[in-house]
């Protein structure tokens, strides 16, 4: 029986979003133990957060690349990019498409996911193609469409393992029904590109939705008409326990405000941290050429030609927490929200998003300032900063 590889001293972020110094020790890809002892040989953490590994469940891309185009070279890309920023996991988004696209998207993703990406690659999120017309972001106007069985039941058939997520504008005819197959198949049904007022929304929550995608962004808000006042898809995202909200702390998708605003007013267990982020993500500022048009980044986010509306996010998940926790979240309840919020929303808790004995050893190692220092992966330390305590020859 090999010796456990071990870790004491570091202020671990334990499963409840609970931080204690505690020993963590892992032997051939699982965590063997998490308790008080002192154990030899261990790694010294003494001044470092140990975290679960980041679960990003609405990823687009980074590197350059992006989960669209069909191949395993571009995933592994992606994939080694958010390596970088403690992203251990990710559930790959692919927007709307034409369904022969879409089905060659699905096809080639589900082989990935379930060969040289298993355990990293957990599955797809599917944005659109029922989106709300007047909410659809950048996703192309030809491609939005009603729910259709005969499209859907595909999808269900084939890959009900591999997608994880799809969201959709609950208002549409058609869509409850979809939203009611999908909770069946333990698929999550999101909310998002949505018009959708409150009566509608808590509709949805009765036929099986779970989540709101990406709050405030490409969702209706409180509005007032001839027939009365409504909340819209953002306030009730807040307002109801039984959705989870995604939020992107960009500080542009969602300014300080607004990450201060959902921070205090919903449930740290049921806020998500992800990046929604994009091909230049990981890239650095500059001009880029991304689905056929130019895009200028700078340090937060893609601008669209006209350098007057979003093209789209560049985040990173340990930015992401750093923002949270400026606005307002404690350092525990923000990586919860970036680890085990995200993997119990997609139904892998226990595997992903929390250190406890039998779950898979994928840590990130963050110094005072919530910097990566290390990042480890299915057992490997896959990145190291300058001066970290891991050294890849100690893990096996």
């Amino acid at each position: 029986m090999s010796i456990p590889q071990a870790i004491e001293g570091a202020n671990v972020l334990l499963p409840g979003g609970r931080l204690d110094s505690v020993t963590v020790c892992w032997a051939d890809g699982q965590i063997a133990f998490v308790g008080q002892d002192s154990v030899g040989d261990a790694i010294d953490g003494s001044g470092y957060y140990l975290s679960p590994g980041f679960v990003d469940i609405h990823l687009n891309g980074g590197g350059g690349a992006s989960f669209e185009s069909e191949s395993p070279d571009d995933f592994r890309t992606i994939l080694e990019t958010g390596l970088r920023y403690g992203t251990t996991s990710v559930v790959a988004a692919i927007n709307t498409a034409t369904a022969a696209d879409r089905i060659r998207q699905l096809e080639a993703l589900d082989a990935y996911a379930n060969g040289d990406g298993a355990g990293r690659l957990l599955g797809v999120h599917l944005e659109g193609p029922y989106y709300s017309p007047d909410q659809r972001g950048a996703h192309h106007p030809d491609w939005i469409r009603h729910p259709d069985p005969a499209e859907y039941d595909v999808w269900l058939e084939r890959f009900s393992q591999t997608i994880k997520v799809v969201t959709l504008a609950p208002e549409l005819p058609g869509s409850l029904a979809l939203i009611e197959r999908l909770s069946e198949a333990g698929i999550v049904p999101s909310i998002g590109h949505s018009m959708a007022t409150d009566t509608q929304v808590d509709a949805a929550i009765e036929a099986g939705a779970k989540m709101v995608t990406h709050i405030y962004n490409a969702q209706s808000s409180y509005t007032r008409s001839d027939d009365g006042k409504h909340l819209g898809v953002a306030e009730m995202g807040l307002l109801r326990d039984a959705l989870t909200v995604e939020m992107i702390p960009d500080n542009r998708h969602l300014t300080p405000r607004m990450q201060a605003l959902v921070v205090k007013t919903k449930p740290s267990h049921l806020i998500c941290v992800t990046t929604d982020a994009m091909e230049a993500t990981g890239q650095g500022p500059g001009e880029y050429e991304v689905m056929g048009g130019k895009v200028w980044v700078d340090d937060e986010v893609a601008y669209r030609e006209d350098r007057k509306r979003h093209a789209g996010s560049i985040l990173t998940m340990d930015r992401g927490v750093r923002n949270v926790v400026s606005a307002g979240a404690s350092v525990a309840e923000a990586l919860m929200m970036a680890t085990e919020v995200p993997a119990r929303a997609i139904g892998v808790s226990g595997q992903k998003g929390t250190i406890e004995v039998g779950g898979d050893v994928d840590f990130v190692l963050l110094d005072p300032d919530l910097q990566v220092a290390a990042t480890v992966s299915r057992g490997d330390v896959v990145y190291a900063a300058e001066g970290s305590p891991f050294e890849k020859s100690q893990v096996q």
